[in-house]
């Protein structure tokens, strides 16, 4: 049973839709800016990959806006672009609809919030518990779509939203769905969650006056992620029903691999990437010498991007040398449970219109970061296959492979 893509929605820093997001991505616009949502003086790292002016009233009532936190918001509106763009779905009993999204924090902001009220002695509001519930997200997407299959909410923190496409990819091989709803979301541009990356010395802090700059994975000068927020959806897809009613397919999803270093909480292993690469070409049934593409994991850390350029080479072979790699985070930052989503479609995309986006501010290549990873500037290319990487605190990875076919 083969498993297709025929909806995408995504909302980053960069653009709101996936026509817009994508224009950006391929013109190298960075989204990083500083923070406005807050007063970040006192914070080390002052700038983020923000969402500026985003609205749910377009398909929130207030009421549910004031239920629901930022990141269910993000979810919802994602969610909403994407089942657009995948047609009617009226075909499907509701029952056989699931719901599988990644968030690696959930309702951080709401709980942010409220653990500040409740040290200030004030009540707290009444749906509290809900707004900060991790599946909160996957809910309200079937809560407004009467979605009444499987409802999952993968948290395996920055490879959530790739795990959680995947686990959408084997319902419905398995037989347990028709229609996956899949992705990730995150909103935790917060002065909590930055500051415990801050003390872990995993943000960027050089640049605070640069921001635009400060996101530059594989560069020798690069110091640290940047913070993001935002959400990436895919529908997925029986083939044979997606043929039936004439949906426009946009990928296949191909591939899944998911494993775990079983080693550091925070620092990254390279044959637990490996393996997930492994895996998941193994699963998608072709040779590493298919691949064409990488979308990368590379979150400008100093150790990371070292792990996966080594990792890529021990997957690959020879082979490494002549794949095409960019990283999506050097324009939005790192959104943590939903970066391996919006990663996702950026990969799509890359395989519709024969376009590789850049990974900009590499300016000075790290010796040890010797492959192609399209510096500064697009390139046309026609690819095949496209794996999307993702690899999370706790040693968690995941691999997904989208071919054109």
């Amino acid at each position: 049973m083969r498993v297709v893509v025929t909806g995408m929605g995504v909302i980053a820093p960069i653009g709101t839709g996936v026509e817009q997001f994508w224009n950006a991505a391929v013109n190298g616009i960075c989204g990083i800016r500083k923070i406005s949502s807050f007063d970040a003086s006192g914070q080390r790292s002052q700038i983020a990959g923000e969402i500026i002016g985003f609205d749910p009233a377009s398909v929130m009532s207030a009421k549910q806006i004031e239920q629901s936190d930022r990141f269910t918001q993000l979810a919802l509106c994602a969610a909403n672009f994407a089942l657009k763009d995948a047609g009617d779905l009226d075909g499907y009993l509701p029952q056989r609809v699931a719901v599988s999204l990644g968030s690696g924090m959930g309702g951080f902001s709401t709980f942010e919030s409220s653990a500040t009220r409740k040290f200030q002695k004030k009540s707290l509001p009444p749906f509290t518990v809900p707004r900060i519930m991790a599946n909160s997200a996957a809910a309200w997407i079937a809560s407004k779509y009467g979605f009444k299959g499987v409802n999952l909410t993968t948290s395996t923190a920055c490879s959530s939203g790739g795990n959680a496409i995947g686990v959408g990819l084997e319902l419905i091989r398995s037989g347990k769905a028709d229609v996956v709803i899949a992705g990730g979301a995150e909103a935790c541009v917060l002065p909590l969650t930055m500051s415990g990356f801050e003390v872990l010395f995993a943000l960027s802090t050089g640049f605070n006056n640069t921001p635009e700059q400060a996101s530059r994975p594989f560069d020798k000068g690069r110091d640290g992620f940047v913070i993001g927020e935002g959400a990436g959806i895919v529908v997925l897809e029986r083939e044979e029903h997606a043929k039936q009613r004439g949906a426009l397919i946009h990928a296949y999803l191909s591939g899944y691999g998911c494993t775990c270093d079983a080693a550091h909480i925070v620092a990254p292993e390279m044959e637990g990437q490996v393996a997930a690469m492994q895996a998941a070409i193994q699963d998608a049934q072709i040779q590493p010498e298919a691949v064409d593409y990488i979308n990368a994991h590379a979150t400008s850390t100093p150790l990371g991007d070292i792990v996966e350029t080594k990792a890529i080479k021990q997957c690959f072979g020879s082979h490494a040398q002549k794949l095409s790699i960019s990283a999506t985070k050097s324009m939005i930052g790192h959104s943590i449970g939903a970066s391996a989503a919006i990663g996702s479609i950026a990969t799509i995309m890359a395989l519709k219109t024969g376009t590789i986006h850049p990974t900009i501010n590499l300016v000075a290549p790290d010796p040890e970061c010797d492959l192609d990873y399209t510096a500064n500037h697009a390139v046309r290319k026609p690819i095949q296959v496209g794996l999307c990487n993702a690899f999370g605190f706790g040693g968690n990875n995941s691999t997904l492979v989208f071919t054109i076919n």
